[in-house]
């Protein structure tokens, strides 16, 4: 069956709005959860979901290994997902099965991160005269494939994260240390210094990996602070949850 994607999908919708006017055909599938965890023990991971709207969906779904650019017939992931291709009807469910297929002693020190893609199509409207806009909707959420014996927890990893302010070309940055085995998804970051607050521009906040080290560009900050600067942070936990810390610089 030939691969179906949200980019030609959408460029379809586009030209049939531009063409005939307007009016919108909206998708419906809605995820469980906001990322999915996969233990290495696990023979399999299951993901629900469901179709909110009263009109049925197909729905296409993939791994891939990062680059977003991928559609189903190239994807990259070392995961079997099934059934790649389904249909949902309205206000019903339907699971997607995830089985890991990669070499597991590639992946024993640290966790690995792959991105599950759920690409959602409604269908064509019963009048076929009427003006619509047909859209295609993916969504990506991250897969946490997590071995066994890993040393610490997520929690730990996130609240132990090491702080450092580097100077550069552009001004100074934040940097984010990781010396855990876990990624670290931050939603927010901030530094508080001599009375004021300097925040990271939420397009420049990211994920933190295991041993690896982010800078975070800081908006406005002109000249290193004196002592006794914190840095705040949010980021998530296996859940979706929204966690505060806060740490001296």
């Amino acid at each position: 069956m030939a691969s179906l994607t949200a980019k030609s999908l959408w460029f379809v919708g586009c030209l049939s709005a531009a063409l005939f006017g307007s009016g919108v055909a909206d998708a419906g599938i809605v995820i469980q959860g906001s990322r999915v965890v996969y233990p290495a023990k696990e023979r399999e991971v299951t993901i629900k979901m469901t179709n909110i709207s009263d009109q049925p969906s197909l729905v296409q779904a993939w791994v891939d290994k990062g680059n977003d650019k991928l559609t189903a017939d190239k994807a990259d992931g070392p995961f079997l997902v099934t059934p790649p291709i389904t249909r949902v009807e309205g206000k019903k469910g339907q699971a997607l099965r995830l089985v890991y297929t990669g070499d597991d002693a590639a992946a024993k020190q640290q966790e690995t991160v792959f991105w599950l893609n759920v690409l959602d199509v409604p269908p064509m409207p019963k009048d076929q005269d009427a003006n619509f806009l047909q859209v295609a909707v993916r969504s990506r959420l991250k897969i946490f494939y997590r071995p066994e014996g890993l040393p610490g927890n997520p929690t730990q990893s996130a609240e132990n994260l090491s702080w450092s302010l580097v100077q550069n070309a552009a001004g100074y940055s934040l940097r984010a240390k990781n010396s855990g085995a876990f990624h670290v998804s931050l939603t927010t970051v901030q530094l508080l210094a001599e009375g004021r607050t300097f925040d990271v521009k939420a397009d420049d906040v990211q994920m933190v990996g295991p041993g690896q080290s982010v800078d975070f560009p800081l908006a406005g900050l002109k000249s290193a602070p004196k002592a006794g600067a914190q840095v705040d942070y949010q980021w998530v936990s296996d859940y979706g949850a929204l966690n505060k810390h806060e740490t001296k610089l």
